[in-house]
């Protein structure tokens, strides 16, 4: 641009960081309100929450199965194989082949005295291994009549 005199004006110069935002104050402060609401919120590990149904599979009548029960000795990884809902009759066998047997043995007699029963259900511990749990599946296989009858396992946690 020219005045009349004939002098040009000098141009402006553009400062290089004037459409630059320095966001390090912003940063600074996210972080503080992050500690803040965490520090300050409330957690209960032991608030009862309403579990969802399961979106798959039926419920299994716990009367129209044989049920064997998995436990775990608390803070060992000593497991007891109860037959029956209750923890009134252990699996006496200490060895995997005897344990085996003796579960085979009761669910025979089991659906053998109860026809009427249509599935067999074994209720394991949440920490209980998987091998003791096939093995008790194992168990369950020896037995001819539970052939032709469905197995489940259901494995529970502690809330």
């Amino acid at each position: 641009m020219k005045e009349e005199s004939g002098l040009e004006l000098p141009k402006r110069k553009r400062n290089p960081d004037d459409g630059e935002l320095d966001v390090t104050p912003m940063i600074d402060i996210v972080f503080l309100l992050l500690a803040f609401f965490v520090v300050s919120s409330k957690m209960d590990p032991q608030a009862a929450i309403e579990l969802p149904k399961a979106s798959y599979g039926v419920a299994i009548p716990e009367k129209a199965a044989v049920t064997l029960l998995v436990t775990l000795e608390e803070g060992t990884d000593n497991y007891t194989i109860f037959k029956g809902k209750n923890e009134n009759d252990p699996v006496l066998a200490t060895d995997p082949d005897g344990i085996e047997e003796e579960i085979a043995q009761f669910v025979q007699d089991e659906l053998g005295a109860n026809p009427e029963k249509t599935s067999i259900l074994i209720k394991a511990a949440g920490e209980v291994k998987t091998g003791t749990v096939e093995m008790v599946r194992r168990g369950v296989a020896g037995s001819e009549m539970a052939a032709e009858r469905k197995v489940y396992v259901g494995v529970e946690e502690e809330q």
